[in-house]
């Protein structure tokens, strides 16, 4: 089966999970909707543009990378593929994995070489992680400086930084053992064995680029500072008066939870948590959740309509020609 109609295929699945994410969840649509309708109209162009800039940043770490490989690739190529790996989480959650591979795929079919995009996906993922760490260790400082830590939120903490630096572990590792550690029995298997081939040429002088890392790390820390500022101003459309820090610790804990969380994407879990936070650093409950709704409405519900609409452009571009190289 050729390459394009497997891509083809994994589109289509998307739009599958993204219909059947949208039937499943459409009470909480409709909630979002209604609370749309009470909310001030200025605050929530000033969320609409934070989820903006969150789009930039993420399409800016992908341009870093290629930038330093001497593959340019113009910003609104990056952009589509950033809303892309943003649908595709959320249409097939598998902790990211679906977006960044996406994105990657989405990268060779521009003539980006695999061995470049395999390493660009690398440097996504370890300054993600590191990013994550950062961000969580600040709200937890806060939150301590703020009100006494439970023991159920030392033990969240606890395992949280346990699982971020697990993760970002294995991916150095990956890195470093490009990949040897994958058994014999698999490598039979040609997706595999593509997937080892590629790992086989990883651009370390791109991964270990202690300047790469730093600006990488610092762009994924905005896109986790805009998601706050973005709960931020949804509490100011439904005049919840509360202070940016509070906001901050009450977006952390919630995304934390969701994280740890065994629901897809946290569905239910990020909403109680961060609704919860935000009732116990001093807002109403109401006032609280409809803040909640309308961060994730638009986290979850913006990208929709042109997540779907640049998977089409995709699906068209991965039944074209194109060349793919290793190294």
């Amino acid at each position: 089966m050729k390459f394009g109609v497997l891509t083809g295929w994994a589109l289509g699945f998307l739009a599958l999970g993204g219909l059947i994410l949208f039937v499943l969840h459409f009470s909480d649509f409709r909630a979002f909707t209604t609370t749309l309708m009470a909310a001030d109209p200025i605050w929530l162009v000033a969320a609409a543009l934070c989820q903006v800039l969150t789009y930039i940043s993420a399409a800016a770490v992908w341009a870093r990378v290629l930038k330093r490989a001497g593959s340019v690739i113009g910003m609104p190529s990056l952009l589509r593929l950033a809303l892309l790996e943003l649908f595709a989480n959320q249409a097939i959650p598998t902790g990211g994995l679906s977006g960044s591979i996406i994105v990657v795929r989405g990268l060779v079919h521009r003539g980006v070489a695999s061995s470049v995009a395999v390493t660009a996906l690398l440097v996504a993922a370890l300054s993600y992680y590191a990013a994550y760490l950062l961000v969580g260790l600040l709200a937890f400082v806060l939150l301590w400086n703020m009100a006494d830590l439970s023991r159920a939120l030392m033990s969240i903490s606890a395992i949280f930084l346990g699982v971020i630096i697990l993760l970002a572990g294995a991916v150095i590792a990956l890195t470093r053992s490009r990949g040897r550690f994958i058994p014999n029995a698999a490598l039979g298997w040609k997706p595999v064995a593509r997937m080892v081939a590629m790992f086989a040429n990883i651009r370390t002088d791109i991964f270990y680029d202690g300047r790469q890392i730093f600006e990488t790390i610092a762009l994924q820390t905005a896109i986790f500072l805009l998601d706050a500022a973005t709960l931020w101003c949804a509490a100011k459309a439904v005049s919840l008066s509360i202070e940016p820090p509070k906001v901050f610790i009450s977006f952390m804990m919630g995304s934390v939870v969701s994280t740890l969380s065994p629901v897809p994407m946290g569905l239910g879990t990020f909403e109680a948590t961060c609704t919860a936070m935000l009732h116990f650093l001093g807002g109403t409950v109401e006032a609280s959740l409809a803040a909640t709704l309308v961060l994730r409405g638009f986290t979850l519900w913006l990208p929709m309509l042109p997540g779907l609409w640049f998977m089409r452009h995709e699906a068209k571009l991965a039944s074209e020609p194109h060349v793919q190289t290793i190294g």
